[in-house]
């Protein structure tokens, strides 16, 4: 009697695990199939490469030294917009997040300057001249979040970081050097340089897997750059030194910049 009150509760709880086993495994007693293979999880690695279209804010500020060359009171710079190429290369040290290098390669972008019509002067005609080409390059490094599950062959993504801008100096065109002999009595071309400088970056973007099982993907991002500079119009006039004697000087007019492009990505990646 003593036994068998012993081993009924005993075969009464074998019994259960055994049957809740079975329920895991299924009907067939064999176990479920595994989930979904994570896709973008830690150690994870994506380079993409595509085009870049840079569209700058371009506002500046009233040309400075106004005291100095009141001539030039109230001008401004416009810059246009133009297409490059882009790459870069992402790395997740831990789920949902990754480290990311990008280059915005070479743009070049026409200089104007505008509102000529402040100088008042019948010979010029329209309000504005074509200074000539900036180029322009920039590289980011940014933390980019990832929140949808590792699983899926769709990962949006948003990112902040900082951005570097590398600019060169413009040779300015000739009708433009034709402007600062008549109104700034140059007597020779002049040159307009942009300072390099850091700023902050966000971006919002999305690869799109090629499928579950490629390697191979499809990007498309739109990135903000904070870009503020200070460019410097420079050129040579004729003048007498302190001792009276006749010298060639440079003018500089300097004026704020406010670049700030919007930089519209799409590419393809490979994942690794």
């Amino acid at each position: 009697m003593k036994m068998t009150r012993i081993l009924t509760p005993l075969a009464i709880a074998v019994s259960a695990i055994v049957g809740a086993q079975q329920a895991v495994a299924g009907p067939s007693g064999y176990a479920p199939p595994a989930g979904p293979v994570p896709i973008y999880h830690a150690g994870t690695a994506v380079v993409r490469l595509g085009a870049g279209y840079v569209d700058p804010d371009s506002t500046s500020s009233n040309l400075r030294n106004p005291d100095i060359f009141p001539e030039y009171s109230g001008l401004k710079y416009d810059l246009d917009d133009n297409t490059t190429w882009q790459w870069s290369a992402m790395f997740m040290p831990i789920d949902h997040f990754s480290v990311e290098y990008g280059y915005v390669g070479e743009s070049d972008h026409d200089l104007e300057i505008r509102r000529l019509g402040l100088l008042e002067r019948e010979d010029l005609q329209g309000n504005r001249r074509n200074l000539g080409s900036l180029e322009r390059t920039s590289s980011t490094l940014m933390v980019n979040w990832f929140p949808v599950c590792q699983e899926s062959w769709v990962q949006p993504y948003i990112g902040f970081g900082a951005v570097y801008t590398d600019f060169d100096s413009v040779t300015v065109r000739e009708p433009v050097n034709e402007l600062l002999v008549q109104v700034g009595d140059a007597i020779g071309p002049g040159r307009v340089s942009v300072d390099d400088t850091w700023g902050w970056a966000g971006q919002i973007g999305i690869d799109i897997m090629f499928g579950r099982e490629s390697n191979w993907l499809a990007n498309a991002a739109v990135q903000y750059h904070d870009v503020e500079t200070t460019s410097s119009l420079r050129y040579a006039v004729r003048g007498l030194d302190n001792s009276g004697d006749e010298r060639t000087f440079y003018n500089t007019v300097r004026t704020d910049l406010d670049v700030d492009p919007w930089v519209f990505n799409l590419g393809i990646g490979y994942k690794f």
